[in-house]
């Protein structure tokens, strides 16, 4: 008999104990919503943003026959994004519309619309964008001068 007691004891002291140090487990859910960031800046220039105005200084050369100067890796263009963007190019002065053609990489030359011209296109991360200028010195309504002032701005 004080066995049985001992032995039932023993056996609510484990029942307790398990009871007792047993744990309870809740379950929780947290959303973040990261924002679209997307930053456009110019090599050598503190400005960035989604719009910056890039002017690029060009020799005159028409006094010597030349009706068009081509700048190699005239502007270097860095996009920073967490999103897919596109790049797109416009003239800050509308006599200046396809005065100047623009091109990346080894692609054609394309005219810049007043409507904006799209220059590339990509996926999030940072990307590097070298820019070729072409300007037209001969177009008929352009004042000339000696720099060109086009606008960049990246959407997306």
């Amino acid at each position: 008999m004080v066995r049985k007691a001992v032995v039932l004891v023993t056996i609510g002291l484990m029942v307790g104990c398990a009871a007792w140090g047993s744990t309870t487990t809740v379950g929780a859910r947290a959303a973040m919503s990261i924002p679209p960031l997307t930053r456009l800046s110019w090599a050598g220039a503190p400005d960035a943003g989604r719009e910056i105005l890039v002017s690029v200084e060009f020799p005159h050369l028409g006094a010597q026959g030349s009706e068009s100067v081509e700048l190699k890796s005239a502007v270097v263009l860095t996009v920073r994004s967490n999103v897919p963007w596109a790049l797109v190019v416009r003239p800050i002065d509308p006599s200046s519309r396809e005065v100047v053609e623009v091109r990346t990489g080894r692609g054609e030359y394309r005219p810049v619309q007043l409507e904006g011209l799209v220059l590339a296109r990509g996926l999030p991360g940072v990307h590097e964008i070298v820019l070729d200028y072409r300007v037209n010195l001969g177009e008929a309504g352009w004042s000339g001068g000696r720099s060109l002032t086009l606008v960049y701005a990246v959407e997306g």
